[in-house]
Parts: C-alpha cells; sequence; structure tokens
C-alpha cells in the first residue's frame, strides 16, 4: 500500500524558537521547509507547497510585502498564506496584504494545528 505524501508548508520565521515549535509540533503530519527570510520566495528558488505561513516582521521584506508577492506571483497565487504576528491587527493587515487567514502570537498549539489544517485542505 502506497503511503500518501505528506502535504509541504514554507514557514517564514526570523525565531528560532518558533522554527522549532513548527518542526516538533507538525513535521509528523506535514513536510515543513522552516526558512529565515522570504529571499528564497522572492527568487521563486522554491517549488510551490500546499501553504505558506509568513511571520509579519521578518528580516529583508516585510512578511505583508511577502504575502502580497506571493499573490501576485504566477508561480505562488493558488498556494493560500497565513499570517503569523503579535500585532494586534494582524487579522486586518492580514486580509489587506491578501493573506487567507492570521494567527497571532502567542498562540497555542490547537489552534496552529486546526488553522493549518483547515487551510492546508481546502
Amino acid at each position: 500500500m502506497s503511503r500518501q505524501q505528506k502535504k509541504r508548508i514554507v514557514l517564514v520565521e526570523d525565531d528560532p524558537d518558533i522554527r522549532d515549535i513548527f518542526l516538533i509540533v507538525l513535521e509528523k503530519d506535514y513536510q515543513i521547509v522552516a526558512l529565515e527570510d522570504g529571499a528564497r520566495i522572492l527568487q521563486r528558488n522554491i517549488g510551490a507547497p500546499d501553504l505558506f505561513v509568513l511571520d509579519k516582521n521578518i528580516s529583508g521584506i516585510n512578511g505583508l510585502d511577502l504575502c502580497q508577492f506571493i499573490k501576485r506571483s504566477e508561480k505562488y497565487s493558488n498556494v493560500p498564506v497565513l499570517m503569523l504576528s503579535a500585532s494586534p491587527d494582524i487579522l486586518e493587515l492580514a486580509q489587506e496584504a491578501g493573506a487567507d487567514g492570521a494567527v497571532t502570537k502567542p498562540f497555542s498549539i490547537d489552534t496552529l494545528c486546526n488553522v493549518i489544517s483547515t487551510h492546508i485542505h481546502r
């Protein structure tokens, strides 16, 4: 019996502790590609995943600007994008940037898993 391929998530997060949380919590169910910045995405140097998860505050390009780039890119435009941020207005900002959803930091593991599952399986 062939095993179904894991869905792939590209996480752009400059905080190593949060990247570790994603890897620990989600690796069992998803293939995680964890990046510190959006350079490889801007260069279109990464295959289109099933979901992008972007921190709002990353070095280089702002996560909201990266979201807009993804949504305008022919290569990535159909991929759902989730934003992460401690900003109280992240839901509004994410929507304005074209993101499909947002998670406010600090987040519970259950909330994170539920939001990811909802968007990756749509």
